[in-house]
């Protein structure tokens, strides 16, 4: 009778020995998986923020360019002095 219970118990120890490694791979698989999605999603994001930081600079410059030759206009046309149109140049270029 020792002998069964022996082998019982020995056989036991290696199959509970077998589901942790099983358990410990399936663990690491997912880990691993888990960091290529955050490593996805972080390159998502960082994609997202790069793709809206440009066109609003460019847009901002555009702007600005655009307002400067409304003021050029405005005072082609009188409608400006030179000390409005110096003065507001010059707090366009410092929104810059």
């Amino acid at each position: 009778m020792r002998g069964r219970w022996a082998s019982a118990a020995i056989g036991a120890g290696v199959a509970r020995r077998r589901a942790g490694a099983e358990m410990e791979q399936q663990d690491a698989a997912h880990q691993k998986e888990m960091d290529q999605l955050k490593a996805d999603q972080q390159k998502q994001i960082d994609q997202l923020k790069q793709s809206q930081s440009q066109p609003q600079q460019s847009s901002g410059q555009e702007d600005v360019t655009q307002k400067l030759q409304k003021l050029a206009d405005l005072k082609k046309q009188g409608i400006l002095s030179d000390e409005e149109f110096q003065k507001l140049k010059m707090e366009l270029l410092a929104k810059l």
